[in-house]
């Protein structure tokens, strides 16, 4: 078990992704300063009901630590912060609620991936074929983001990059890396099918892509 302070958004972290913020609300502001002085993580987990800004969201019970790398204070107290995702945690229940929450959460284990090798390798093949379409619809060189060779790694960053609904990258947050692969795996399969197969000279009409990338 661990204690964190949670910091509600509109977005899923993924561990490896990088998150950028503006910290702005007094409440997050005096989060961020004992975060940094304390040098400690906190929490980012996606909101089930409500805002943002204002009243206390609802979140996910599963989210993601960040870590604080680069931070810019500003004269009138609000924060620049860089962040990278860390560990998948699950909140066990709430210590705090004000001025912002605190949770004692536990840590989540990542599983064994040798009985998805066969499947990465699949996964890794379909991305490479994807990008080869990209160039190929286009006429101009494509070139994915090289992979990790972490199973689990790979499938973290395809997660965080693929443009899909909040509520499906939270489901992947969620699942196991099995699930992941196979979902993931789908989508690019999708994604695929709808790339036109030859150049058409740059006629915008024939391009039925979804832009699946951010």
């Amino acid at each position: 078990m661990q204690k964190i302070p949670l910091f509600p958004l509109s977005t899923v972290l993924f561990p490896g992704a990088s998150l950028t913020l503006h910290i702005f609300e007094e409440r997050y502001r005096l989060m961020i300063a004992r975060c940094l002085e304390q040098n400690l993580p906190f929490g980012v987990v996606l909101i089930r009901e409500g805002e943002e800004v204002g009243q206390s969201a609802v979140p996910y019970t599963i989210g993601t630590t960040a870590q604080i790398n680069a931070n810019v204070r500003m004269e009138d107290g609000r924060y620049y912060i860089a962040t990278v995702g860390q560990r998948r945690f699950r909140v066990q229940y709430a210590l705090q609620r004000v001025p912002y929450m605190i949770a004692s959460v536990a840590l989540l284990p990542e599983e064994s991936v040798a009985e998805v090798a066969s499947p990465a390798q699949e996964l890794r093949t379909i991305y490479e074929r994807y990008w080869q379409a990209i160039a190929t619809a286009t006429g101009f060189p494509a070139k994915g983001e090289d992979l990790p060779h972490d199973v689990v790694a790979m499938t973290y960053q395809l997660a965080d990059r693929l443009q899909v609904t909040n509520e499906r990258k939270q489901r992947w947050l969620e699942a196991d890396v099995t699930t992941r692969v196979r979902e993931i795996t789908a989508v690019l399969r999708a994604e695929l099918s709808l790339l036109p197969q030859t150049y058409k000279g740059g006629q915008e009409e024939d391009w039925n892509g979804s832009g699946s990338w951010n």
